[in-house]
């Protein structure tokens, strides 16, 4: 174990897809299911921190960084969302993992729902948080006219370089941290300040990585894409068959809970529970709350333990 800016993490591990990916693991129990947590943009595994002790109670937790993120170099892989679902898919894949619970915010739930379109099987199922969905078809469930205009300026080349950049050096490492939990949490006061200090430590060692600002606009780039034209995207989340437990905070002002009802609704195995008072990242506002709706899902799915169908046949 090694504490890094107030928190207690599980030693870092790397490995190989394509170039090195790094991942902290939780034990858990070995009849348990195996949860990947996968972040949202510009966020990294310490997203997971706060609920990982408390999956790791039902089984094996493991949280990567993407490509870009985190400490994950891009090491010559795509940091769209196309790329870090490969990346995804390889990390599955080098790990010799059976089928997984994948644990998604934001971008991090909409690379999920990729890898449960595409690779089924890799898949037994997801909890989605305030997953990037795609965009409701009525104007009242859409984001923010303020968020989606600073997505359209990620898109405009040179100009969301340049505010990028311009953005990181103004506020420091501190400052980004702070200016990011006021935009995805409905509380910032709520996160945890050692959880705080860690992505304040963790921003700090970015400062000092050249492809940081590039990885972040590759990956947002991506999410405007989707949604300016979400039909594709649409049909792919529709075609998912794993069952799902999808939280969300009505309070979010990045995925407007309107997408998460609008998906849900085509899902007759997915259950959709809001918390009225929450804002994008509830795992991190509200850990006890989030780890019990958890808790009560994967008991009513009665989640067959991993590897378990393997262990049987073998």
């Amino acid at each position: 174990m090694e504490v890094f800016g107030g928190i207690e993490l599980p030693d870092s591990r790397w490995v190989d897809v394509d170039g090195p990916v790094h991942y902290r693991e939780w034990e858990g129990p070995i009849d348990g299911p195996t949860f990947v947590c996968v972040h949202g943009l510009g966020g990294s595994h310490l997203n997971w921190a706060g609920v990982a002790p408390g999956l790791a109670l039902r089984g094996r937790t493991i949280a990567l960084d993407l490509g870009g993120f985190g400490l994950t170099p891009p090491a010559g892989r795509k940091t769209s969302v196309g790329g870090n679902w490969r990346l995804l898919d390889g990390f599955l894949r080098a790990l010799g993992l059976p089928s997984v619970i994948l644990v998604g915010n934001s971008m991090g739930g909409m690379i999920s729902l990729i890898q449960a379109a595409q690779v089924p099987a890799s898949v037994s199922g997801l909890i989605l948080v305030d997953a990037a969905f795609p965009r409701t078809r009525v104007l009242t469930g859409r984001p923010a006219p303020r968020v989606a205009a600073v997505f359209a300026l990620y898109s405009s080349g040179r100009m969301g370089e340049w505010f990028v950049r311009a953005r990181a050096k103004r506020f420091g490492p501190e400052g980004l941290v702070r200016e990011t939990f006021r935009l995805c949490a409905a509380d910032p006061s709520s996160i945890d300040p050692n959880l705080i200090d860690a992505h304040v430590e963790l921003a700090r060692l970015r400062m000092e990585f050249e492809y940081a600002a590039d990885a972040f606009l590759a990956a947002a780039r991506s999410i405007f894409k989707a949604q300016i034209s979400p039909g594709k995207y649409r049909a792919l989340v529709r075609s998912v068959r794993a069952p799902a437990l999808v939280t969300h905070g009505a309070m979010d002002v990045l995925v407007n809970v309107a997408a998460a009802r609008e998906a849900a609704s085509e899902h007759p195995n997915w259950k959709l529970e809001v918390f009225d008072d929450l804002g994008h990242v509830p795992q991190m506002e509200a850990p006890e709350r989030w780890l019990s709706s958890v808790g009560a899902w994967l008991a009513a799915q009665a989640v067959p333990p991993t590897g378990a169908d393997e262990a049987q046949a073998g």
